[in-house]
């Protein structure tokens, strides 16, 4: 069922009165007031922003705040996915009708965020379509939903950065993944640090940055059951000691690190 909320309601999201225009919105499952961070990037990303982009939304989760993304390929559906699986409330802002999945490749985790007591959001009427020109506004209401923006993987142009600058235009903090100087999805991100935003070196790093902002999480996560052999393991041999996926392995180990229990240094995970 597809809800139309205005700004006087009292379900309204607090962020989005920062606006200088708030609009409407339509909602389809459940919104909450629990602080909310922004997780974006490249669709064109890498191994190593995917992994990351899971890893943050899984932190986010387990400490208690909403993930709020894009439902966008790349980076956007990977935090949600992230997010879903530590069992977190995930906002999707769509670029189209709340009804209209895009991509509809992404099918699946729009239905998962509904079902898991997440919510789709869209300032669009029903049935509007995704046109290009729609995104640019929709980054906006991401911005705002939020505490503060994490860019995980930017290339020099993209929605991503459009996010960040809005983020900073309504005195949003803007947290920035650095990346190779050389790679094509970095070049964003290293721009932004050079620009002055804040970078973050992982799950662990971003907690600790959202708790001076958020204050301290609101839950304590849950146990992986994984632990490190005592002199420790490469990061690309966790998967095989644990039996998991790749994407599994990074959540566990950034719930480690949020924890406390482990570092990761040199491409190795030790034991803390």
């Amino acid at each position: 069922m597809v809800i139309l909320i205005d700004p006087d309601d009292d379900g309204y999201p607090v962020g989005l009165r920062d606006l200088e225009d708030p609009p409407p919105v339509h909602v389809i499952g459940h919104l909450r007031q629990a602080s909310g961070v922004a997780v974006v990037g490249t669709r064109r990303c890498t191994r190593y922003g995917t992994g990351l982009a899971n890893a943050f939304g899984s932190a986010i989760a387990n400490a208690g705040w909403t993930t709020v993304s894009g439902l966008a390929r790349g980076i956007d559906g990977h935090a949600h996915q992230g997010c879903l699986t530590s069992r977190g409330h995930a906002v999707a802002v769509l670029g189209s009708g709340v009804d209209v999945c895009y991509p509809a490749q992404h099918r699946e985790l729009y239905d998962t965020i509904v079902r898991e007591g997440g919510a789709i959001v869209s300032e669009y009427p029903p049935g509007t379509p995704p046109d290009r020109w729609r995104f640019p506004a929709r980054n906006r209401l991401i911005a705002a939903m939020s505490v503060a923006v994490v860019v995980v993987e930017a290339a020099e142009q993209g929605g991503a950065l459009i996010t960040a600058r809005l983020a900073a235009e309504i005195g949003r903090p803007v947290f920035v993944v650095p990346g190779d100087v050389d790679r094509a999805a970095s070049a964003g991100c290293n721009r932004l640090l050079k620009d002055g935003a804040h970078p973050v070196l992982g799950p662990a790093d971003l907690i600790d940055e959202l708790g001076l902002i958020i204050g301290p999480p609101q839950t304590t996560p849950p146990a992986v059951g994984s632990p490190l052999p005592i002199s420790g393991v490469p990061v690309e041999d966790l998967p095989d000691l644990w039996g998991v996926s790749a994407r599994e392995a990074l959540i566990r180990v950034g719930l480690m690190e949020i924890r406390g229990e482990a570092r990761k240094e040199g491409g190795m995970v030790f034991p803390n």
